[in-house]
């Protein structure tokens, strides 16, 4: 059994393309296998990092993605941040900074891959996250 995570956070800041998305693929899956998710959770967390990343690349021109993995009890956060990116992302934010994933595709893989996900205007840069829970079951 795996002891319980304090919190772990772990920052990545990598050029904004998708040349360099296997890094980010591949800390995320790192961070999870140390605490014990399953073999699916981690293929489920690779492909969900993966579209985070695309939507937040795909956008207008970016100088750098940053990442910032966070895991905090049974569950990792993954949040993304376009540097870089001007004020024009293709993320439409209503009321509240609240947004949606620039695509009804990518929305609808995040939901079937992640427990939460969600994507937003800020300060001129184009932000994305998602949360992953850990089965609870003993391996």
């Amino acid at each position: 059994m795996t002891p319980e995570p304090e919190t772990t956070r772990v920052e990545l800041s990598i050029p904004a393309s998708v040349e360099w998305l296997a890094l980010a693929r591949t800390t995320g899956a790192a961070i999870a296998s140390r605490w014990a998710f399953t073999y699916d959770e981690i293929a489920d967390l690779r492909l969900a990092i993966d579209e985070l990343c695309l939507t937040l690349v795909e956008g207008p021109p970016a100088a750098r993605l940053d990442l910032l993995y966070a895991l905090e009890g049974d569950a990792l956060t993954v949040e993304g941040r376009a540097v870089g990116a001007g004020e024009a992302t293709g993320i439409a934010a209503p009321e509240g900074g609240e947004a949606v994933l620039s695509s009804d595709l990518s929305g609808r893989i995040l939901d079937a891959l992640v427990d939460a996900h969600g994507a937003e205007n800020h300060d001129g840069s184009r932000r994305a996250w998602l949360r992953k829970q850990r089965s609870t079951q003993d391996a």
